[in-house]
């Protein structure tokens, strides 16, 4: 599919991110699958039929998407927003090289499972994650359930961000003694600015303390670090299947057609346990604003990290409880008490 010249047009033209471009060629494979053609016979079919057919009901294209509709409709494991994607990415590709759309019969989807407050994730089974993780995973848990941060854009974060957003914490130059200054504390609070990559708005989000004393630890443990290495040392495919291990061994189940402990769910979290304004969660989680907003209203960080930290004990995964990665010593105290001739020791 990569080397077709018109999917390769097609991207180019549409300067496509990577993300985006596997979204669209999953779609086109899938459809050019179920006709057994490729992408460019199906074009060239469809603009041979408009030279050639006046009535656009009477055209091959139109009985190709019902057809193909019908088929996405049988599969059990794909679920109503996915076929609608499918649909949409395939219309697009037409309509990109002006080949006329037909209207599609109305159908009648199956209704999907609408996940509720009480489908998501709590404390408790956030904690419960963190335990049979390693400290890599321990790390991308809090900071996703914290920042309340999609898969995407955690995943493009880089090591410079993080440092960069913890300058206020301090003093040093140097990267490694940075994190050993880091690690001595227990009041971090990062400001990261970073690009929602699904609508290329940049937004500041924060991180909690816990989440940013995992990520210094992880981040001591890796060899050879540099600035420009991703924060988070994660394929896209790998945190899948992270995520999908804790869920199956803590034999967590689904929620619809999903499993129930996701990355995409920590957001959920974050965004449903957080107890502020929705308009800072939007924009906390990089939501874009109307066109207008966004180009005259700006977000002040400092107001919204200060909002923020009067959320923040309400997504602490370990408030009132012992933080695992805190050390703490316990102080044994002996007293002698002597009565008459008694000795008793407390």
């Amino acid at each position: 599919m990569y080397n077709d010249k018109l999917y390769v047009q097609f991207c180019l033209e549409r300067n496509l991110k990577k993300n985006t471009k596997k979204c669209y060629e999953s779609s086109l494979k899938s459809y050019t699958n179920f006709h057994e053609m490729t992408i460019s016979e199906l074009f060239n079919e469809a603009l041979d039929d408009e030279q050639n057919i006046h009535l656009i009901k009477n055209r091959n294209i139109k009985r190709r998407m019902i057809d193909y509709r019908n088929y996405l409709l049988e599969q059990k494991n794909m679920t109503t927003s996915t076929i609608k994607t499918y649909i949409s990415k395939i219309r697009t590709f037409y309509s990109h090289f002006e080949i006329e759309i037909p209207d599609l019969p109305p159908v009648k989807y199956e209704r999907s499972y609408e996940i509720n407050y009480l489908d998501l994730p709590t404390k408790e089974h956030i904690r419960k994650a963190i335990e049979i993780s390693s400290l890599p995973i321990k790390a991308l848990i809090l900071f996703m359930s914290s920042s309340g941060t999609a898969r995407a854009e955690t995943l493009s974060l880089k090591v410079e961000d993080f440092i960069n957003g913890t300058y206020e914490y301090y003093t040093k130059n140097n990267l490694y003694e940075i994190l050993e200054e880091l690690e001595k504390r227990n009041d971090i609070i990062p400001t990261l600015y970073l690009k929602r990559i699904k609508t290329d708005k940049y937004y500041y989000t924060f991180c909690s303390p816990e989440a940013s004393n995992y990520i210094v630890k992880y981040l001591k443990t890796r060899k050879n670090l540099k600035l420009t290495d991703k924060l988070f040392d994660f394929s896209n495919a790998s945190v899948l299947t992270n995520f999908q291990k804790i869920n199956d061994q803590m034999k967590w189940g689904f929620k619809g057609k999903y499993r129930f402990f996701r990355s995409h769910t920590l957001r959920k979290f974050h965004a449903s346990n957080l107890g502020i304004a929705a308009e800072y969660i939007d924009a906390l989680q990089g939501r874009s604003k109307n066109k207008i907003h966004e180009t005259y209203i700006k977000t002040n960080p400092e107001k919204l990290k200060k909002i923020y930290k009067e959320a923040l004990p309400n997504i602490l995964i370990y408030k009132d409880q012992k933080n695992p990665a805190e050390i703490h010593e316990d102080i044994h105290i002996t007293i002698n008490v002597f009565v008459s001739e008694n000795s008793y020791t407390l």
